[in-house]
């Protein structure tokens, strides 16, 4: 059920909002660049937590294993032709995998199992 919203909302991004960012030149922020790396991590992090993966154990090696598979797909870039490696996107990766870390961390604190 959680596919669909991430599908739409990366069709949305990729055919419309990143061409209007790039074609105004709103590039501060990483927002056309880097956004959507970040945005995966922390739409599947929150996504496994959704699913109802125990939060303590499984998340962050979720976390850990979507943030090393953007990597990964970051460096196979460099052999992919029209396609670009990007330092900005490894680095808004990790800064996903913190925030979306300290967002699940700080809800189960809030909000324990019963």
């Amino acid at each position: 059920m959680l596919l669909v919203p991430v599908l739409l909302f990366t069709l949305y991004e990729e055919l419309s909002l990143r061409p209007y960012l790039f074609k105004h030149h709103i590039t501060t922020l990483y927002l056309a660049d880097s956004l959507p790396n970040f945005l995966a991590v922390v739409i599947i992090s929150f996504g496994s937590m959704a699913i109802k993966l125990p939060p303590t154990k499984k998340v962050p090696n979720v976390i850990i294993s979507v943030v090393a598979g953007i990597t990964l797909y970051e460096f196979v870039q460099l052999w992919m032709p029209h396609m670009v490696f990007d330092i900005k996107d490894i680095i808004a990766s990790v800064l996903g995998g913190g925030f979306s870390y300290l967002a699940i961390y700080t809800i189960t604190k809030i909000y324990p199992k019963n």
